[in-house]
């Protein structure tokens, strides 16, 4: 993840007047007032902007009223920040690895040639039956091996004859 500097005081003042300015909040003298912007700012500058941006619409999108400083925490946990250019390559990267494990496997049960794959898919395959290895060391589908899968047809009902029965006690 990116790392992301701590907000300034001046940004904590801006999204708290933003919160006042939009949440309806108890009134309180000024010397009151100070004491809680510096709870709020004492708990909340370890946090980034894009953190407290998140939870100032999160608590607008959430709460009635102004909320505690519990309820900012809690607000904040749910923030993720973005991810960073590697982390979103290599997911990117394992999401297509994924992909094309997927449709080399379908293509297997259907029969399609086998082709030049990593040994771990050749196992997978093998486990998930979906192919069969040989006692020479290589790979077959299943699929050419055993043939293609064919739907399940009920054996046909022989009406029973209590006369077949006859003579054999």
């Amino acid at each position: 993840m990116v790392a992301q500097p701590a907000a300034s005081t001046e940004q904590i003042e801006k999204h708290l007047e933003f919160l006042a300015a939009t949440l309806p909040s108890k009134n309180v003298d000024d010397e009151s007032g100070r004491r809680r912007f510096a709870v709020y700012v004492s708990l909340l500058g370890q946090y980034s902007n894009e953190a407290l941006q998140f939870m100032a619409r999160e608590a607008c999108r959430t709460y009635d009223w102004f909320p505690t400083p519990r309820q900012c925490l809690d607000l904040i946990a749910n923030y993720r920040p973005p991810a960073s250019d590697r982390e979103t390559a290599l997911r990117l990267c394992a999401d297509f690895a994924e992909n094309r494990f997927a449709h080399w496997l379908v293509n297997i049960r259907n029969g399609q040639p086998i082709g030049d794959v990593p040994d771990k898919w050749l196992r997978i395959a093998v486990e998930q039956g979906a192919m069969r290895r040989l006692s020479d060391g290589s790979y077959v589908s299943r699929a050419l091996y055993q043939g293609p899968t064919k739907p399940y047809e009920a054996p046909a009902r022989v009406p029973f004859d209590p006369s077949a029965l006859e003579g054999m006690a």
